[in-house]
């Protein structure tokens, strides 16, 4: 948890790289972390790697599909990448698990 409290601080600082870094070291202990692969996704697309975004967003997806913040984020990336097919699926995604919440 202060490992993840600190990487959203840095992330929220714009310092993407250091939060990258501190949220490899949450990895390291719980390598399927949903909500810190969706962090470390976010960290991602701020430093223009869109592509390791996507396979973090894909990593937290596999780890908890109830996950919706993890679908918007590859969504939005999948938006700006021009991929809108699979970016409308993953919206679509997200308003069908928010529904059975």
């Amino acid at each position: 948890t202060v490992l993840l409290n600190k990487g959203r601080s840095l992330l929220t600082a714009n310092k993407a790289r250091e939060a990258v870094a501190c949220f490899d070291e949450i990895l390291k202990l719980d390598p399927e972390h949903p909500e810190t692969l969706v962090r470390k996704g976010n960290a991602l697309e701020r430093l223009n790697r869109f592509e390791e975004a996507l396979q973090c967003y894909e990593r937290a997806i596999t780890s908890d599909n109830r996950m919706t913040l993890a679908y918007v984020s590859k969504g939005g990336v999948c938006n700006r990448l021009g991929r809108y097919d699979e970016a409308l699926e993953c919206y679509e995604q997200a308003l069908s698990v928010a529904e059975k919440k």
